[in-house]
């Protein structure tokens, strides 16, 4: 899909900097009902809404999905080391859709990135022991597998600097889709969790 395409499915006649995909798509767990997610930088400086990010923007028959970022919003995900700003910097050219404006974190700093995603991994976790809790076991499958995927793209960014392999955690996806929901526990994957933290940590 063009960038025109995209720009007009959700209706956005603002000019864009940038637009990445996003989501399953990028990482390979897509199936034939998934949608199509992008992450989309405007030149504006501020949004309509006054923010500097809007989520969960979709085209009428919600196939596409797109989150919206002002240009100092996207710069500012960069700095802060948000996961999703820096998945976006790890696509290699032939899969980022539109590219006017070389973003990039303006200095690399090591511990404050490892602090970042272990606070976006443990919040994915928290979420999902919440969902267990509340009887979503589906949503508590997705908090979790949040939460190891963020850990591993961390390990990769502390090696690289950047991400190399969307794939990592395919294989944990396909094996937490075919639990029944009510077998499934998130106390289960703890171990795992403080695992990868302590090599993050290392």
């Amino acid at each position: 899909m063009t960038s025109s395409q995209i720009l007009q499915e959700l209706a956005i006649t603002d000019q864009p900097l940038a637009i990445y995909p996003y989501g399953s798509q990028v990482y390979g767990t897509a199936d034939e009902n998934s949608d199509h997610d992008y992450i989309i930088v405007l030149k504006r400086a501020m949004l309509e809404n006054g923010a500097f990010r809007q989520n969960a923007i979709s085209n009428e028959a919600g196939t596409i999905q797109g989150v919206l970022y002002s240009r100092g919003g996207f710069i500012d995900a960069i700095n802060n080391y948000e996961i999703g700003a820096l998945e976006c910097l790890s696509l290699p050219p032939e899969q980022i859709i539109l590219k006017k404006w070389p973003f990039k974190i303006a200095k690399w700093h090591e511990k404050t990135m490892i602090k970042k995603i272990i606070e976006k991994a443990s919040a994915s976790r928290h979420i999902a022991d919440q969902q267990a809790k509340s009887g979503f076991p589906d949503r508590a499958k997705k908090g979790m597998f949040h939460a190891l995927r963020i850990l591993h793209f961390g390990l990769q960014l502390k090696e690289h600097q950047k991400i190399v392999d969307y794939s990592v955690c395919n294989e944990l996806y396909q094996q937490l889709k075919q639990i029944e929901p009510k077998n499934f526990d998130t106390r289960n994957y703890y171990q795992q969790f403080d695992h990868l933290l302590l090599q993050l940590r290392a």
